[in-house]
């Protein structure tokens, strides 16, 4: 029994972080349907409250209601991306040996929406690239999986000197920022 080459895992790819997202959990979607459950609490709350009794009063509680259970939403997801940007800075700065490198959220959900590709200096040499890929699954109605990873990318005069330079960074140490003389 042979194992296909889209089974195998690639050499080039070191995955960061993984997580999914839910279909529900959008904030648009979250407050419509907020929205159509304000509406039918307030119709009910009509019966009951007089002063709801007005078109004025069913929206702005409508409104209201809908933009209270949204913001809970909103705030969970911001908290979310933040604690994902945290733990990739952390990776970033101990491979880079730069901390100074930092992504924002903001850049963060840029390259969650694009796809676009973030080039990376490890000691000053390029090589290294981290980007943000939608992985696949095979049900349905599965929530959407998404992976940060690292791509190597070998230099354009081979790879046997870049394998040089990882294992002088290697064997370097923490700390230094030049090899050994001999």
């Amino acid at each position: 029994m042979e194992i296909s080459r889209r089974d195998q895992p690639r050499k080039d790819i070191v995955a960061l972080v993984r997580w999914s997202k839910k279909p529900g959990e959008n904030p648009v979607f979250k407050f419509i349907m907020s929205s159509i459950l304000g509406l039918i609490l307030c119709l009910f709350l009509m019966i009951f409250l007089p002063f709801l009794r007005s078109f004025g009063a069913l929206v702005l509680f409508t409104l209201f209601f809908a933009a209270l259970l949204t913001v809970r939403t909103v705030m969970a997801q911001q908290r979310f991306m933040r604690g994902l940007t945290k733990r990739i800075n952390d990776t970033l700065a101990e491979v880079t040996s730069s901390p100074g490198d930092q992504l924002s959220v903001r850049q963060f959900r840029h390259m969650t929406k694009t796809g676009e590709q973030l080039p990376l200096l490890v000691s000053g040499v390029p090589g290294l690239n981290l980007h943000v890929a939608r992985a696949s699954t095979l049900e349905k109605h599965a929530p959407e999986k998404w992976v940060a990873v690292f791509t190597v990318v070998p230099p354009e005069n081979g790879t046997a000197s870049f394998d040089r330079l990882v294992a002088a960074a290697v064997n370097a140490g923490p700390g230094t920022t030049s090899a050994k003389a001999s």
